[in-house]
């Protein structure tokens, strides 16, 4: 093993955005015998990027760790420096935990090593020519079973996040919100095929077809991501339903019977692992990028000791033996059906959760990502 490594990265003080993320990786590395520095901000408030700027600078770790972020824009666009100013992180690990073509739009950097959390992005991002493209999933945070709580006890339970998109599709000319309208419900109808692969298939006008840059795809993923977990959710409101997640629901809920059900944000490390262990039934929506790998509820909720449904995405099988350690449903009817059967079927609950806890602790941790990335890149 290659020891005596270091890298630098950064995270908001409060934690927001990727910095749980971040710790996660970094107490890997630092098991082993890497040595690892986390520069803490207000990055909403004045005078962060400066403070972050001083803080990399002074730095001499031998690796730059971005999420979501190519090195270019961090260095020019969020700090305003030229990439040449650092001297000593001489490679970047990008980690994109999203469709990277968010944040992708020129070639990579020799010095940059990009990693996906869904191998199914390997094409899209070959075209940036990467020096090194690899696989690097998300994984269970937690090892420990978290204390049932009779607060967060009931059926069924959701937590995730919607985002009102109201601002942005009145800035759209009528006859594009039109053409959105239709590219969103194609996708939910199929939901194997990419919004590029639509707009080939229905161009906005006879040979014209629209440009997907970064703000538009975002627009059209999330359009298709709440939609989906509206439609699915409402599936269930004649039980003892649970909704967590972020202030957006309320005006996306206004006129549903999931209005009622919304009870807020949950802290994702203090009260989380309690919600899945407390509730019959946690359900998981994938996000309509995830094509072939999985999200953090795959993980953390059985080794919470929560019993997951989830739908199914292609890639559920290379993760966990489907029915056995983890339980999956497919379409609106056999949500309703596999969430009734499970109500009813507890010890068979108990046994998929058990079997569940077992993979994911002995494959699916991220010690075990991060002993599989650096033997990949030969640090091993």
């Amino acid at each position: 093993m290659v020891t005596g490594c270091s890298v630098w990265s950064y995270s908001d003080i409060s934690d927001r955005g990727f910095g749980l993320f971040k710790r996660r990786i970094f107490a890997a590395l630092e098991e082993f015998g890497w040595s690892t520095r986390l520069a803490l901000a207000e990055l909403l408030s004045p005078g962060a990027q400066d403070k972050l700027r001083d803080d990399l600078l002074a730095d001499s770790s031998d690796f730059l760790l971005l999420i979501n972020q190519t090195s270019n824009h961090f260095y020019r666009q969020y700090l305003n420096l030229d990439p040449r100013e650092d001297q000593h992180h001489r490679t970047k690990i990008l980690w994109f935990l999203d469709d990277p073509r968010f944040y992708v739009n020129q070639e990579f950097a020799p010095d940059e090593i990009v990693c996906l959390f869904d191998d199914t992005y390997f094409e899209a991002m070959k075209g940036f020519n990467p020096r090194r493209l690899l696989h690097f999933p998300l994984a269970a945070d937690l090892s420990e079973p978290g204390k049932p709580d009779e607060k967060y006890a009931c059926e069924v339970a959701f937590v995730g996040g919607l985002q009102d998109q109201a601002y942005r599709r009145k800035q759209l000319p009528e006859e594009m919100q039109r053409y959105t309208e239709r590219l969103v419900e194609t996708k939910l109808a199929t939901p194997t095929k990419s919004f590029d692969d639509l707009t080939e298939e229905i161009p906005y006008a006879p040979g014209k077809r629209i440009q997907l840059d970064p703000a538009v795809r975002h627009f059209l993923y999330w359009e298709a991501n709440n939609r989906r977990r509206l439609r699915l959710l409402e599936q269930l409101t004649e039980l003892d339903l649970r909704i967590y997640g972020n202030e957006d629901w309320l005006p996306l809920t206004e006129n549903s019977p999931l209005r009622e059900r919304f009870l807020g944000r949950i802290d994702p490390v203090k009260e989380l692992p309690s919600l899945f262990a407390s509730a019959q039934v946690n359900i998981n929506i994938h996000s309509v990028q995830c094509y072939g790998s999985l999200n953090q509820r795959d993980f953390n909720a059985p080794v919470a000791g929560g019993f997951l449904l989830s739908d199914w995405v292609p890639g559920a099988g290379r993760y966990f033996q489907p029915e056995k350690e983890a339980a999956y449903y497919s379409g609106i009817e056999d949500l309703r059906a596999k969430v009734r059967y499970y109500l009813d079927h507890p010890a068979k609950r108990e046994e998929i959760t058990r079997a569940g806890r077992e993979r994911v602790l002995r494959d699916h941790t991220y010690k075990r990502r991060v002993h599989q990335l650096l033997e990949t890149l030969g640090l091993m």
